[in-house]
């Protein structure tokens, strides 16, 4: 009798443990190409979304927060589209959101656009 309570504490367990890697397994659904994806990025402190069109072409979204931190953006936007291509150059096609270089603003500024950008891989 012993070794049968054994046995169905084991089966119970593996079924509990089968269970949560089946219900962990289901809840990450990738988001469909074409779709942008929100992301942020803790090392440069940002905020963007990625479009993914196919492996070699990409669409990157800014989102911008302050002008001070616009060079930090822009730095994150090289290194993740080098990161994008894995091997190949990236070629960047500004599409918008670049702001304009005042060293003291006189008045305060609009609300600035996402900083948006096609990125397309080239072959070396």
């Amino acid at each position: 009798m012993r070794k049968l309570s054994l046995r169905l504490n084991s089966l119970k367990l593996s079924s509990l443990v089968v269970g949560a890697t089946l219900l962990s397994a289901c809840q990450y659904t990738p988001v469909p190409r074409g779709e942008p994806e929100k992301l942020y990025d803790f090392d440069h402190k940002v905020h963007y979304e990625q479009t993914t069109y196919n492996d070699d072409h990409f669409r990157l979204a800014i989102k911008p927060d302050s002008y001070a931190h616009f060079r930090q953006q822009s730095v994150f936007l090289l290194r993740h589209a080098k990161r994008l291509c894995q091997g190949s150059n990236p070629q960047l096609t500004l599409l918008g959101g670049v702001q304009g270089f005042d060293k003291m603003p006189l008045e305060p500024r609009p609300y600035q656009n996402d900083l948006t950008v096609d990125v397309k891989c080239v072959a070396k």
